[in-house]
């Protein structure tokens, strides 16, 4: 045995000693951290966008929008591959099998890249039918076209950071994933302002910051792996080998991931067609909100995601009370979090709107969906870490009708009544009532959970 092999034997005999026997608070706090930092982050790409487009007018913003469809269906991509290798590696770690690990991280890697570069050529081949597909109206259309060109070209690059990042996540290693991350936000927002403004691109300049900056993510999030940090080492050896084994196991773990980030999509269009009907405005108004939302959310995700990487460890090494305090832990503190945002997203309201947007109606209709949605904050924890909870145990069913229902199930009815009427207030609606429907439906499934100890069968 080389020193090489030595030393990452030792690496991962102290991180499964760390993730088996820090205790819990602690433990959820070290993880959840950087990982609470790294999707403000990622929060600020979205947010420094639309800062800096808003000042280009409402069209603009409401192109952002638009747009923001095609960046998630990316992170929809990359979440599926990403938490889908993330759940089997932290499992196999904790049992012990980090040869297994290595195979599952080298297969989705490679596979993310491939799915990245399909949807880059189909994206720039379609990019004016998907814009309209999106609900770009005509005078909308040629600032979004502007925007997705770059963030197309982007699209491998984006779809393998979130696999990179979230399998750092996985094997405790949540520090790693934020320096990508963090210097990547930086170089964007330092970039933006230079790019529309200094350089007169206009929108396209923004998108072509998030392509700069996301590359340079990329590439130290890679030598992360190239550099032996991770536990989990990506080689193209593994790949060929085991691709027709590992990539159907990950997908199908990473289904719910999928289908939640998807659903996001799915709702955001129809969000923009219905709003597309009350005026650019509402679909600025609404762009904005979304964006605030994204944020404000992002704490209570990288809770979650710092929590997931314990309870793969407790599963795989069959310590189901461990597993119960650590979940029971961040559900509290994710509760209480959302509602300190909940305050004071009503107390800041117009000081929030007015930051992106000067211009009225946009405003009004800002501040009200701010108001409306500020209302369900405190319950979306129980949704979102029950569902975590179920697809890091690989129960796949279960999860991925969780992940369903709040922006299927539950949204997709109510955004076809609501506005019909109750106008736009009945559209502001649809996604609070849908997040209180999914809060109350996930609850029996925690309750089952806890009492029948499902990662024994």
């Amino acid at each position: 045995m080389n020193s090489h092999e030595i030393n990452v034997g030792k690496s991962e005999k102290s991180t499964t000693d760390l993730m088996l026997n820090t205790p819990i608070p602690k433990l959820v706090i070290k993880m959840a951290i950087p990982t609470v930092l790294s999707t403000i982050v990622l929060s600020i790409y979205g947010m420094a966008d639309l800062f800096f487009v808003s000042r280009l007018g409402p069209n603009a913003s409401a192109a952002v929008g638009i747009v923001f469809s095609i960046l998630t269906m990316f992170q929809a991509v990359g979440s599926m591959l990403g938490v889908g290798a993330g759940n089997i590696i932290s499992r196999s770690l904790g049992a012990g099998d980090s040869s297994k690990a290595d195979a599952v991280a080298s297969v989705t890697f490679f596979c993310s890249i491939i799915a990245g570069i399909i949807v880059m050529i189909l994206g720039i081949i379609f990019k004016t039918e998907v814009m309209k597909f999106l609900g770009a109206t005509s005078t909308i259309l040629p600032y979004a076209q502007d925007f997705a060109h770059y963030i197309l070209i982007a699209s491998p690059i984006m779809c393998s950071s979130f696999v990179l990042n979230i399998i750092l996540r996985s094997q405790g290693k949540p520090k790693l994933s934020m320096i990508g991350l963090s210097i990547g936000g930086v170089l964007n927002i330092i970039l933006e302002p230079i790019f529309i403004f200094s350089l007169k691109m206009g929108i396209a300049g923004a998108a072509l910051a998030t392509l700069i900056s996301q590359t340079v993510s990329f590439i130290i999030l890679l030598f992360m792996y190239l550099n032996t940090k991770s536990l989990a080492k990506i080689r193209f050896s593994f790949f060929m080998p085991n691709v027709s084994k590992v990539f159907p196991a990950v997908c199908s773990n990473g289904a719910p991931s999928l289908l939640r980030q998807g659903l996001v999509v799915v709702a955001n269009v129809l969000l923009n067609i219905h709003a597309s009907k009350f005026g650019v405005e509402a679909i600025a108004g609404i762009a904005i909100t979304n964006r605030i939302f994204l944020l404000v959310v992002s704490v209570m995700f990288g809770l979650g995601q710092g929590f997931q990487p314990v309870a793969g460890f407790c599963l795989g090494a069959n310590r189901f009370d461990r597993l119960k305090k650590a979940f029971y832990f961040t559900l509290y503190i994710s509760v209480v979090v959302q509602t300190i945002f909940a305050l004071l997203l009503y107390i800041f309201d117009s000081n929030i709107v007015r930051f992106f947007q000067k211009d009225k109606l946009v405003i009004e209709i800002g501040i009200q969906a701010i108001h409306y949605f500020a209302l369900s904050l405190p319950l979306l924890p129980v949704v979102v870490i029950t569902n975590m909870l179920y697809q890091v145990a690989e129960k796949n069913k279960q999860s991925l009708f969780l992940a369903s229902c709040r922006q299927g199930i539950f949204f997709i009815p109510l955004i076809f009544t609501l506005p019909h009427f109750f106008g736009l207030t009945g559209l502001m609606l649809c996604q609070p009532i849908a997040n209180v429907f999914s809060a109350l439906i996930s609850i029996p499934f925690l309750v089952w959970f806890m009492k029948h100890n499902p990662c024994k069968s």
